[in-house]
């Protein structure tokens, strides 16, 4: 009997260490993969810039050209920028705990904050952010963590959205009683099989295995830094409106603190 409990404790250690080992090497998979892009997009500006000093008659060039030149150099600069912030804090994530500490701060102070990084680009491509979120509406999270991953799928929503479009922030009400926020872009649903990939629990890996390219890098950061605050993300289709990204901080309601009247429906942008 004592020989079967010790095999059975050690068959348990086992298979703890077996999956830890595979948890270990999906985390450096991960971690490559981060370095490999952000090394190659963080390059971009520099890129832009070495090509304007080494171009023949650049006096020659008239007022508009520049101002469109260095436009777009701007937005490189402030992309390759958040860029490296959210890789630094990734990495730091990876080191430490950091993930796990939480604060209680306002969600459309917060929300307001990062909407004005996509200012030129909402009035390039006329799409409107409608915010439903409660106002005072306060959540107890990881601060970093919410900007990260709500930048994101801000970021995708417009660069894939139809111009002159909306973009609808909404609060969870769902039966779960979820503590959470929807991003939706109106328009045409996804093919189902295409959502699934989405919500594929290694959207990264599976994405190239099908398709060979690295698209989803950017969904496959945010799931896992959300998932390591204890939160989630998954995407579905809203029959007749359009692609909803759910973005869950906790599997309570009382998540969120202190709401009060809901905000009329306005253009943010």
């Amino acid at each position: 009997m004592k020989l079967q409990e010790s095999n059975s404790e050690l068959n348990k250690k086992a298979e703890n260490i077996a999956f830890l080992f595979e948890e270990l090497k999906k985390k450096e998979r991960l971690k490559t993969k981060v370095l490999s892009i952000a090394s190659h997009d963080l390059r971009a500006p520099f890129a832009s810039l070495q090509s304007l000093l080494r171009l023949e008659g650049l006096a020659g060039m008239s007022r508009e050209e520049l101002e469109m030149f260095f436009e777009l150099l701007q937005v490189e600069v402030q992309k390759s920028s958040t860029l490296l912030e959210e890789v630094l804090l990734w990495t730091e994530s990876q080191l430490r705990n950091s993930t796990e500490s939480r604060e209680i701060f306002d969600v459309n102070d917060q929300i307001e904050y990062l909407l004005n990084q996509f200012k030129c680009d909402l009035i390039r491509t006329g799409i409107r952010i409608c915010n439903n979120i409660p106002v005072r509406t306060r959540v107890n999270f990881s601060k970093d963590i919410f900007s990260f991953v709500v930048r994101n799928v801000l970021s995708n929503a417009v660069k894939f959205g139809y111009k002159k479009g909306n973009i609808i922030l909404n609060e969870i009400t769902r039966e779960e009683q979820l503590c959470g926020l929807v991003v939706l872009n109106e328009g045409e649903q996804l093919p189902e099989d295409f959502i699934e990939e989405l919500n594929h629990p290694d959207i990264w890996d599976h994405k190239k295995r099908i398709s060979k390219n690295g698209a989803g890098l950017g969904i496959s950061l945010c799931r896992d830094m959300i998932k390591r605050a204890g939160g989630n993300l998954f995407f579905e289709n809203k029959k007749g409106i359009g692609v909803a990204v759910n973005i869950i901080f906790s599997e309570n309601k009382s998540g969120f603190l202190n709401q009060l009247n809901r905000k009329e429906c306005a253009d943010v942008m």
